[in-house]
């Protein structure tokens, strides 16, 4: 795996905050001389402080099944790199990916293409990919910000901004006008956008920028949901008559981001989908790390929230789906200098047993003293040393309901140990 090993000793960003990014025409250039950027993709470009990844996944989800060859490129991932590079739904065989890249290490080292980052290098590769596996749609998650980020040398027919939040206020602030700003980069001339929920100031300042943009502005849809037993009903009302489907997925959140999702999709057809071409997609949706539930020993949620609002969307769904009957534990483990206590905090669980401690950055001494503030009464154990049988270890929480968050780190150690000992919901 010659060009896999070439990736990963790359600068990455996504590991080292103070990794300069290329400037966009280097990425470009890469593009171009591997092949994939001028190669007839049609493409939705998602960004977001969250939720970018399920509407990336669930647009590529509702596309394939109307019969579309889909590329879906993701970022981060939680087990293999393979994850980031998907098609018709399933990962790239990592021998595919490994050929794209040794392609592209073999041009980097004769200068005909400019170095690259980590992330930089694998996009190209994916479009590469992308284009020679006979893909119709590419569906891109942005990395960080839009404006400057390396997956904004696509021209998508569909933009879609997911939320703005307080994440990334370092490179991306100081304001949230700021990072709307970034996020908003993305959106070229005659592109459709698909804009998700935002404060009444924010507002304004996306109508002024977007005024010559067709906007389906997320905040104007009349939207009901029904949580339910393995999922929850939508009902949207339109002018154009209602619908309603089942989604296999819960909270608020994860309904709206569905809704963005479908109208990204009928942007980029120029049609209204049907309650059923709808229901038959979604039935095929699984999102890895938002909101899944795992059944072990003890109900198990995974979910990779890592900044305050992702976190207090994730703990009024914990709290609609299953009540507070259940003892709770956390497997907590945080990245990039982020706030444990913050992040607690926006949680608002009424109460936790017990949290164990995860190193991913921000060290278990940072993550203790979170904990303590938020939940002094609470059972805090030290999991940064090498993990042992996963199932052991959440055996000994000694919990009826284990939340693991706080990063795609902390949900990777422990979904990608040992997960035959962890059955998903219903099989």
């Amino acid at each position: 795996m010659q060009g896999i090993e070439w990736l990963e000793g790359l600068p990455n960003f996504e590991a080292d905050r103070s990794v300069a990014v290329s400037p966009l025409e280097n990425v470009r250039v890469a593009a171009s001389v591997l092949g994939g950027i001028n190669s007839g993709l049609r493409f939705i470009h998602v960004a977001g402080t969250n939720g970018k990844g399920s509407v990336a996944a669930t647009v590529a989800v509702l596309l394939g099944d109307m019969g579309f060859r889909v590329g879906l490129f993701r970022s981060p991932h939680l087990c293999r790199l393979e994850e980031r590079v998907i098609i018709d739904a399933v990962p790239v065989d990592a021998g595919r990916l490994d050929q794209e890249l040794a392609q592209l290490a073999a041009m980097t080292d004769q200068e005909l293409v400019p170095q690259l980052t980590h992330f930089e290098a694998l996009f190209v590769a994916a479009l590469s990919v992308f284009s020679l596996e006979g893909c119709e749609v590419a569906v891109i998650e942005a990395g960080l910000g839009g404006r400057y980020d390396a997956t904004n040398i696509i021209d998508a027919e569909v933009a879609v901004i997911t939320s703005i939040g307080h994440d990334h206020l370092n490179e991306l602030g100081p304001t949230l006008t700021d990072v709307l700003n970034h996020k908003l980069g993305i959106v070229h001339d005659g592109a459709t956008v698909c804009l998700g929920p935002l404060d009444d100031a924010l507002r304004a300042v996306a109508r002024e920028r977007l005024s010559l943009n067709p906007t389906i502005w997320m905040d104007e849809l009349e939207i009901e949901r029904f949580p339910g037993v393995g999922g929850q009903e939508i009902i949207e009302h339109s002018p154009l008559g209602d619908r309603s489907f089942f989604i296999p997925l819960f909270g608020e959140a994860t309904g709206f981001n569905v809704m963005l999702a479908i109208h990204a999709v009928e942007a980029l057809l120029g049609r209204r989908l049907s309650s059923e071409r709808i229901e038959s997609g979604l039935a095929h949706l699984h999102l890895p790390g938002c909101f899944e539930v795992l059944r072990g020993e003890a109900l198990v949620v995974v979910d990779t929230a890592h900044n305050r609002e992702a976190a207090a969307a994730l703990g009024v769904a914990l709290l609609e789906t299953f009540g507070q009957e259940y003892r709770v534990g956390i497997v907590l483990g945080m990245s990039h200098g982020r706030d444990p206590g913050e992040f607690l905090r926006a949680l608002a669980l009424p109460e936790v047993a017990v949290v164990a401690l995860l190193d991913c950055g921000v060290a278990p001494l940072i993550l203790r003293a979170g904990v303590e503030e938020v939940y002094p009464n609470a059972r805090i154990l030290d999991w940064s040393a090498e993990l042992r049988s996963v199932g052991d270890l959440l055996s000994s929480l000694d919990v009826e309901l284990i939340l693991i968050t706080g990063s795609h780190c902390a949900c990777g150690t422990v979904l990608c140990k040992d997960t035959p000992r962890l059955l998903i919901e219903g099989s």
